[in-house]
């Protein structure tokens, strides 16, 4: 790699590196960010770094995608309680 393309690779990552979390964290925050976007709030406003790790993580996407879709159901009552 030459010395420019590794400075550009650098600085993405350093731009960045404050709002990477792993999938642990991701997942403790799943609650409060489904419930958040349910509510018709902007959560990646307010939760960027799980928003961006929902982006680049398929087997997180899922999971929250799922959660969001429950807690959608129970907010319309579709559920039984």
């Amino acid at each position: 790699m030459d010395d420019q393309l590794r400075k550009l690779v650098d600085c993405i990552f350093d731009a960045h590196l404050d709002t990477i979390i792993d999938c642990e964290t991701c997942g403790s925050q799943f609650n409060c960010f489904a419930e958040l976007v349910a509510s018709g709030a902007d959560a990646r406003d307010l939760l960027p770094a799980v928003e961006e790790h929902l982006m680049c993580c398929p087997d997180c996407r899922e999971e929250y995608e799922a959660l969001l879709a429950i807690i959608r159901a129970e907010n319309q009552g579709l559920t039984a309680s």
